[in-house]
């Protein structure tokens, strides 16, 4: 794929085509500058629609391209003797906003050349974000800046934290008692700096299932399968948490002091510290987003269903990878976590750590066969180095819950719903996905289904993540965010 291409020659520019200068990716411009005499040379900008937008903090007129579109960089002519002199040893530099920042991405310095010439900017999705350019004379004075955006513009990807209470208050018991005390729950918000900034800005909150930590939403191990920094791409913002209890921070100080209605419950308390702004680590104002999607994959589908029934504080729920009827290879993975729990419990990191932890899956291949089904070998072995073992809280509350749920569901969820798994799910196989999305939420306003062909459990994992992100991309757009 070729990313550079000079602007074709004019009779003004003469006839050889412009030098090729390539900027730190994503973006990369083409050509040599040139100026009018001054200190700091003048640059323009030619393409797309120009408007005033906030771009990193400050109102500009910006001009706006979409992905793809055509975005020229223009250097006036320097036309005596003079200017050339004066723009000997000038530069230009771009810089990128980076979560309220201007990072650069290049600096060019600028010849002697009397030419206009023109240079081209990639704006590939890669190229996503806010740009701002101007020009520095050899005094180090600069000049007036020209802002571009291309697609959704600033992409902010920050580190979060959200503090909860370890508590449950749904109608159902767990078999040991969350300890009811204050926890920092650890997570990122990733999200184009325009929907956070929007007056009436929306969310989803996504929440892991059994065996992972929030890289299965997260996973930027290999280009293309962080589903939230491609989702922020297409315009979404999204919050992943790690669930209270998962290895990736030690705050519980044993396996056994949470339970699936416990997480529920604090699943509800993030959303509203979502809607009331009681997030830590954004940077400048943090949102108070008017609407909250509830997402969950696996586990983490059934603590999503858990909490829409208990305190119905999500705007719309999607329910990834999980359905109410287990199949029998997920019954007896659940079989052996239970009868490890009760004999022989892990730490959370192995010999260290929390006590009262089990793995969901007791080897690699147990866990490879319940998850994975058409994925690549890179991939497939960094999961497999990742994965983790699970709170017995946890694992010892999936039955009573699953009880309750058979009917809690049909009786007291009425927000959308999505149902999205894959035809290849081997812990929870079709039809159950279209029996769970055709009988499990008769209440609910619009009930829609989607599976997946050639897609195993993990969705965000496989071959055919991109085919998961753009039904969700398109569902998070059906349902205003």
């Amino acid at each position: 794929m070729r990313l550079l291409r000079p602007a074709r020659p004019t009779p003004d520019r003469g006839r050889r085509a412009s030098r090729l200068v390539a900027l730190a990716a994503p973006v990369v411009l083409a050509g040599a500058l040139a100026s009018p005499a001054a200190a700091a040379p003048k640059v323009a900008l030619d393409g797309g629609t120009v408007a005033p937008l906030p771009v990193c903090g400050t109102t500009q007129p910006v001009h706006r391209v979409a992905t793809g579109a055509a975005l020229r960089l223009i250097a006036p002519a320097a036309k005596t003797t003079k200017a050339r002199a004066a723009r000997r040893g000038s530069a230009v530099t771009v810089e990128r906003c980076t979560n309220g920042v201007w990072k650069p991405l290049r600096t060019i310095t600028l010849g002697a050349r009397r030419r206009a010439l023109t240079a081209g900017i990639v704006t590939n999705d890669d190229a996503t974000g806010d740009l701002r350019v101007r020009a520095r004379g050899r005094d180090g004075r600069s000049g007036a800046a020209v802002y571009a955006r291309i697609g959704v513009g600033e992409i902010v990807d920050v580190p979060i934290t959200v503090r909860v209470v370890n508590q449950n208050r749904t109608a159902i018991p767990c078999l040991g008692a969350p300890d009811g005390k204050t926890y920092t729950l650890h997570g990122s918000l990733v999200a184009p700096r325009a929907e956070l900034d929007a007056a009436q800005p929306a969310v989803a909150l996504y929440v892991h299932g059994l065996g992972y930590s929030s890289f299965f939403f997260r996973f930027g191990d290999v280009p293309g399968y962080d589903y939230g920094l491609e989702q922020a791409r297409a315009g979404h913002a999204s919050v992943v948490i790690d669930r209270l209890g998962n290895p990736a921070h030690d705050d519980l100080p044993d396996g056994n002091a949470t339970c699936i209605p416990a997480q529920a419950d604090m699943a509800d308390q993030v959303v509203k510290a979502l809607r009331s702004g009681d997030v830590r680590g954004v940077p400048g104002a943090t949102p108070r987003f008017r609407r909250v999607i509830l997402a969950g994959h696996s586990l983490g589908g059934f603590i999503t269903e858990v909490s829409q029934y208990s305190f119905g504080s999500a705007d719309a729920i999607a329910v990834i990878g999980y359905t109410d009827i287990p199949s029998v290879l997920a019954l007896a993975t659940f079989a052996q976590a239970t009868v490890d729990c009760a004999t022989a419990p892990r730490r959370s990191h192995g010999g260290t750590g929390a006590p009262n932890y089990a793995p969901f899956g007791r080897t690699d291949d147990d866990f490879a066969a319940g998850h994975f089904h058409d994925i690549d070998p890179t991939v497939r072995r960094i999961v497999l180095a990742r994965h983790n073992v699970d709170a017995c809280g946890d694992l010892l509350s999936a039955l009573q819950t699953l009880v309750v749920d058979q009917v809690a569901t049909r009786t007291s969820i009425t927000s959308p719903v999505l149902v999205i798994s894959g035809a290849n799910d081997a812990l929870f196989s079709p039809p159950t996905n279209q029996i769970q999305a055709s009988t499990a939420f008769p209440r609910s306003r619009q009930v829609s289904f989607v599976e997946l062909p050639d897609t195993g459990h993990a969705v965000t994992l496989g071959r055919t993540h991109e085919a998961f992100r753009k039904a969700m991309d398109a569902w998070l757009r059906d349902n205003g965010a």
